[in-house]
């Protein structure tokens, strides 16, 4: 790099300014596209194709997954307007609860939600370079792309969210024609529209077995097949709430911030509909299913050889604008919950532009701890389960603020109180079966809860 460079670089972004609320709109909805169109969506197909295979029940679950998380963002973009500084759910349940709760989901917000997904993505992201250069080492490159990562959002805020924009973008267009190329070239015999055995694969079938097939809670409404493929969507949509996180750096955040969660959410939901019908266009059922990288193999399958693997390695970069967000977002959280604690808030400090450094660090090195101690399933099981508790906690926060404080001179959440209820029952019904059938990742998204609440203890008893 040329000194001419290195000083326009310093010029535009220097080491430390004076403005905090750096992030727009675009910003911010760039923020929350970027954390939702991730991992999830360019690895999930492959897994719930094990117990549903019918074109018709894959779109049910995205729209269903995508209902939900707009049910949540009416519920979030209300709170963030009302309670807007950073923190999201750490924030917001100390505010409303007690600062306990809310330091623990901070804890859970800080390793779960963002250091897990970071390693998340970075392991789906070496998985698809894998695939196009096979003699690619998927841990060196995960460990080399989140260090690059931070070190960009370390050295500079502004730098960071031009990156977000840019990077965000970048994939956003290369799903679209991704999606173009699949509906004009994808010539597998899939019928999207209602039929027996997609209705079999939704709602089981309860008179066969007696019931035995119950979800919890709500009786036979959905099969257990499409209950253990709502947790993966559920992971695949998680992000939708990105921008409270950061609401202290976002500019006018009584309008901003809940039009960057409902317009993020809608962009997404429609995005990902559309891409897994394509997925699902491109190649026969069998090839896909189990497969991690399955976007790599609809890409070759659609495209040939050579270009699928350059559409591979495409959607592997696409992964870089993911990982990106969460670097952004995740240390704020960090930075405002160290705030609280005496002995930590050294890692607090901000540079003058609200730049967490400190932060950024602890979480680099989280993450790359939890990319050597997790496999791919464990790591989404485990982040799906534990975040939903929260968001859970949040929602019912938001009605509870309702009923002290009553309606909110700026945003209301749309069709209340039907959408936080509706939100609330699907959600709690679908922790409910994970409970029983991924007791591990159940127990280790509660240990992490536990241990954020010792934490919190230990911490303040010093």
């Amino acid at each position: 790099m040329t000194d001419s460079v290195v000083f326009s670089l310093l010029y535009k972004y220097p080491m430390s300014g004076s403005k905090q609320r750096n992030v727009d709109l675009f910003g911010a909805t760039s923020i929350v596209v970027a954390n939702m169109i991730g991992t999830g969506v360019f690895t999930s197909l492959g897994y719930q194709l094990f117990d549903i295979q019918s074109g018709f029940g894959i779109v049910m679950i995205w729209l269903v997954g995508g209902l939900l998380a707009l049910c949540g963002a009416f519920c979030y973009a209300e709170l963030a307007t009302r309670l807007p500084e950073d923190g999201g759910e750490y924030y917001f349940l100390s505010k409303i609860y007690h600062p306990a709760l809310g330091f623990v989901a901070g804890f859970v917000s800080s390793t779960v939600g963002f250091a897990a997904p970071i390693a998340g993505a970075s392991i789906a992201l070496g998985a698809y370079v894998h695939g196009v250069w096979p003699g690619v080492n998927e841990t060196a490159l995960a460990i080399i792309i989140i260090t690059l990562i931070s070190a960009i959002h370390w050295w500079n805020a502004r730098l960071g969210i031009d990156f977000q924009k840019g990077s965000t973008v970048l994939k956003v267009s290369m799903i679209l024609l991704f999606i173009g190329a699949g509906f004009a070239l994808g010539n597998q015999p899939v019928d999207f529209l209602p039929s027996a055995q997609g209705w079999k694969e939704i709602f089981g079938d309860a008179s066969a077995n007696g019931g035995s097939s119950s979800f919890f809670g709500l009786g036979n409404l959905v099969a257990p097949a499409f209950a253990t493929s709502l947790i993966w969507v559920s992971f695949a949509y998680s992000g939708w709430n990105a921008s409270t996180y950061i609401a202290g750096s976002i500019e006018n955040p009584n309008r901003n911030l809940s039009r960057s969660i409902l317009m993020g959410t809608l962009t997404v939901t429609g995005l990902y509909v559309l891409l897994n019908m394509v997925l699902m266009k491109s190649t026969a059922v069998q090839n896909l299913v189990g497969v991690k990288e399955v976007g790599l193999v609809a890409a070759e399958a659609l495209l040939g050889t050579n270009i699928g693997k350059l559409m591979g390695g495409i959607i592997s970069l696409l992964l870089v604008s993911t990982i990106s967000s969460m670097v952004f977002t995740g240390p704020r959280v960090l930075a405002k919950m160290f705030e609280t604690i005496p002995s930590m808030q050294g890692l607090s400090k901000r540079e003058a532009d609200g730049n967490p450094r400190r932060a950024i660090v602890v979480q680099l090195v989280v993450s790359l701890i939890l990319l050597f101690v997790m496999d791919f399933p464990q790591l989404i099981y485990y982040i799906a389960f534990t975040l939903s508790l929260f968001t859970m906690l949040t929602v019912l926060g938001m009605m509870i603020l309702r009923f002290r404080e009553g309606k909110p001179n700026g945003y209301r959440a749309w069709g209340y109180p039907v959408t936080p209820v509706l939100f609330l029952l699907t959600t709690g019904a679908v922790a409910m079966f994970f409970v029983k059938d991924k007791p591990t990742e159940s127990l280790y998204g509660l240990s992490t809860a536990a241990v954020g609440f010792v934490f919190y203890f230990l911490s303040k008893r010093k």
